[in-house]
Formats: C-alpha cells, sequence, structure tokens
C-alpha cells in the first residue's frame, strides 16, 4: 500500500474522475501526491484563487480547505495502464505541453506518475511553443523549459484518469485544514 493525499477546498463522498479540469499537467482525472505538505499547499492556492473570483463578483463566503489521505493499492500496478515519469526529460515536456495546450489531446492510460509542473508553467509553455528557448523538441528548447521551472525540485503527482483506477484507492481519513 502506498499512502496518498489530495488538497482541495471541496467536500466530497467520492471521486469523479469526469470532474477534473481539462488542461493539466495529466490531463482530466482526480490528482494525488504523496507529499503531504505539498496536498495542503494546493488546497491553499485553490483557496486563494477562489477568494479572488469571489472578490471579483463582490461575493463573500466560506472556503474550506481538505485534505483527504488514500491508501493506494499497488496491485493496481499490475491491472492498470500505468505511464511513469521517473524524472522530468523530454517525453515529460512533452506530455504536459500536449496535455495543456491542445484540446482535443486525450491519452489512454488509467493512472499517470510523475513531477507535478509549476504554477508558472502555462507561461514557460506559451515561451516554449513560441520558441523562447529554441526551436520545440529539440534539445535545446526542452532544457530551457525544464531550467524554467526548476524541475529538479518538482514534487511527485498521480493522476487517476479513469474510474478503474480510482478503484485501487481507499479513503483513509479526511481532515478540514484550519
Amino acid at each position: 500500500m502506498i499512502t496518498l493525499y489530495h488538497g482541495t477546498i471541496h467536500d466530497f463522498d467520492a471521486i469523479d474522475v469526469g470532474r477534473g479540469r481539462l488542461f493539466k499537467d495529466f490531463g482530466r482525472g482526480f490528482y494525488a501526491t504523496e507529499d503531504h505538505n505539498h496536498a495542503i499547499g494546493i488546497a491553499r492556492r485553490n483557496q486563494g484563487i477562489e477568494f479572488e473570483r469571489e472578490a471579483l463578483i463582490k461575493r463573500k463566503s466560506d472556503i474550506l480547505m481538505f485534505v483527504y489521505t488514500y491508501t493506494f493499492d499497488v496491485a493496481g500496478f499490475h491491472k492498470l495502464n500505468v505511464k511513469q515519469f521517473p524524472n522530468p526529460g523530454a517525453e515529460w515536456v512533452d506530455f504536459v505541453v500536449r496535455n495543456r495546450s491542445e484540446r482535443s489531446y486525450r491519452h489512454s492510460y488509467d493512472l499517470i506518475i510523475g513531477a507535478t509542473a509549476n504554477d508558472d508553467t502555462r507561461i514557460t509553455i506559451q515561451q516554449y511553443l513560441l520558441g523562447a528557448y529554441g526551436d520545440v523538441g529539440t534539445d535545446e528548447a526542452i532544457n530551457g523549459f525544464l531550467r524554467q521551472i526548476k524541475a529538479e525540485k518538482l514534487p511527485m503527482q498521480w493522476l487517476f484518469a479513469t474510474k478503474r483506477a480510482v478503484e485501487f484507492l481507499r479513503l483513509k481519513d479526511k481532515r478540514k485544514i484550519l
């Protein structure tokens, strides 16, 4: 069993991979991390984004934060279509860029494990696609992209992209963050 954490501002009872947003690192689905502090950081970031949205429409409400703790049954590795990116590199860059920039791109994986791109990735992807780091797809451009997002410091994330993958998760705990 592997322990994973999901930081969020949503209180829910069941995981719905279809509720995930488009244009995320690995596509639509349910994201988790092995790093508890990273999960808390994601919940805080999302709370801040929601506070900003509410300020724009001049509304104020309580926006709670939660960290869900799950265990993942490692038997799932053998029963799922899994893609792992042990380190951010050319293949990871291509995959993240496609998921974050191409509306029609869809992968066929149940579970994807790899580095979390940081919050500045959207701008970095735009610069990469415009050739700011060199010709797209070249070692020069990929290395420029990885330097820009400080790839060596990125925490790992898990994307559960299908209901089948979610079946290997068991809720262990849900805590409200103060």
